[in-house]
């Protein structure tokens, strides 16, 4: 009867989970509107059609208003946030589980949200870091010490340190594989246009938002052009340097918005690239502040080479052809995971 409860209440954190995963990177409020919605048509849910797991399964997969499908990951996030519910109380038992009950929502929620977006929002990194030092001074046996106070400092030693280790491994991947640079024999078609007040960047028959091309706003993109017309002015041979907000090309720059229509051909481009995004260093912070100092190690390499076994599984299977980048998010919660359940068997191991 206690799993039976506690499966069920899983699953309803695990609805709301879909609330947030589909709401934070989109910026919708969280209480307006009050009700869940159909993604498609907008169509307010009455209570029968938002019983977790049991609605989407009685309805297939479909909105019943309009038809539409339902995203499978709505079941998923239910089920398996039910199931982890489970699973923390049958390893850690009460109170420990209720540290694990607020912690495993935040790696759900996360990683969801980065395999979607490649992004990990500030409200569960941030607010995750809070909870995290806050569930130390209540349950400060999760951190292996029966003094709160001592629990609190490995709880915030433990996310600074995390947050300076990746940091400095992210600076270090910036300068090393920082760039992406493609060329061709041919010149290719570069534009850029705006479009409801955005400006993309054109480049053959793709075109991307301009935004997205930037991991920081001090990046560029670097092009070697035969001929290029900015505004009214032609140049021929130049290197073309394209910001967030300006462009230019040898010692003459224009604001994006004075620089069209922006045509060019090149035959080189160069892309600023990450290697991982701040959110995953301070999603490993959050990680720092619930699981200390051992915790987050082991999340970080053991999250690192269960990513490097996944990614390169892959791109065997597809060739090279994977299409997409991987985010980092999930495996560090897979291993920050592995650590709450096994930790005694890990710790045994190493």
């Amino acid at each position: 009867m206690v799993s039976f409860i506690i499966l069920f209440l899983g699953a309803i954190i695990g609805s709301f989970l879909n609330c947030l995963i589909y709401r934070l990177p989109r910026n919708i409020s969280l209480i307006d509107p009050k009700r869940s919605l159909c993604p498609t048509c907008h169509h307010s849910l009455p209570w029968y059609e938002n019983i977790p797991i049991l609605s989407w399964l009685y309805l297939k997969g479909k909105c019943a208003h309009c038809y539409a499908p339902i995203s499978f990951r709505y079941l998923l996030v239910e089920v398996i946030t039910s199931f982890i519910y489970w699973l923390c109380w049958v390893k850690l038992g009460f109170p420990l589980t209720i540290v694990a009950w607020i912690f495993a929502p935040l790696l759900i929620t996360a990683t969801f949200i980065d395999l979607e977006h490649l992004l990990i929002p500030d409200q569960i990194t941030l607010g995750g870091i809070l909870l995290g030092a806050g569930s130390s001074l209540l349950f400060p046996e999760f951190l292996g010490t029966h003094a709160p106070w001592k629990a609190l400092f490995y709880s915030l030693s433990s996310a600074l340190t995390a947050y300076l280790l990746l940091w400095i491994i992210l600076e270090l991947g910036k300068k090393a594989f920082g760039k992406k640079r493609l060329c061709w024999k041919e010149p290719q078609t570069l534009e850029l246009f705006k479009n409801n007040n955005k400006f993309f960047l054109k480049l053959g028959e793709e075109s991307v938002a301009l935004e997205e091309l930037f991991p920081r706003t001090s990046d560029r993109i670097v092009a070697e052009s035969t001929l290029c017309d900015i505004g009214e002015k032609e140049f021929s041979s130049q290197r073309l340097t394209l910001g967030l907000k300006e462009i230019s090309i040898s010692d003459q720059s224009w604001k994006l918005e004075q620089a069209l229509p922006l045509h060019a051909r090149i035959t080189q481009i160069t892309f600023p690239r990450e290697a991982m995004g701040l959110g995953d260093v301070k999603f490993l912070s959050t990680i720092g502040a619930f699981l200390g100092m051992r915790g987050m190690l082991f999340s970080l390499f053991g999250g690192s080479i269960i990513g490097a076994v996944t990614g390169s599984l892959l791109v065997v299977i597809t060739r090279g052809r994977l299409g997409r980048t991987l985010p980092f998010g999930p495996y560090l919660a897979l291993g920050a995971l592995l650590w709450v359940f096994f930790r005694q068997a890990i710790m045994n191991f190493l």
